[in-house]
């Protein structure tokens, strides 16, 4: 009984040490290599069950991981799935909140909040500032050039 005890005692540091090994800006990176990769699901693993997500653009926060994963993370690669995301600046980071400058291209080939599908390339740029606590994203903001992007989504004159 008293191994018992302590194999799960060992179970539990080990296991607070391994996340505790796992840096922000590595689970940052592997976060957006899911997106690039087109997989919701598997960028949604990097996401905490209470996850906050704030895009500037659309004022509202989402919350919650399973809602993060449809209403965000699905939609855009819905919208765009060749997309790319990718760091264009090198991240700054203090403690478990890491900031970063971003760009963001594709061909738009699936509805975008409503609208169909304009085939149109697109590529802006942006900054997000991600908070990661134990392995997971608590907070993510993204703020980028919204009216770019709008101009960009617009259907061409035929």
């Amino acid at each position: 009984m008293k191994s018992m005890k302590l194999a799960v005692i060992s179970l539990a540091l080990f296991s607070h040490f391994a996340l505790a090994d796992v840096s922000p800006l590595s689970v940052v990176k592997d976060y957006m290599s899911a997106w690039n990769a087109h997989d919701p699901a598997k960028a949604a693993q990097y996401l905490s069950s209470d996850v906050v997500y704030y895009d500037a653009a659309s004022g509202a926060p989402v919350k919650g991981k399973n809602n993060a994963e449809k209403e965000v993370i699905g939609a855009f690669i819905k919208a765009v799935p060749d997309l790319t995301w990718k760091m264009t600046s090198k991240p700054v980071y203090d403690h478990d909140t890491i900031a970063f400058r971003w760009e963001f291209s594709g061909k738009n080939s699936g509805e975008w909040a409503g609208s169909p599908a304009t085939h149109n390339q697109i590529k802006f740029e942006g900054v997000s500032y991600i908070t990661v606590n134990n392995g997971k994203i608590t907070w993510q903001g993204d703020y980028y050039d919204s009216k770019k992007l709008d101009e960009e989504l617009k259907p061409q004159a035929k």
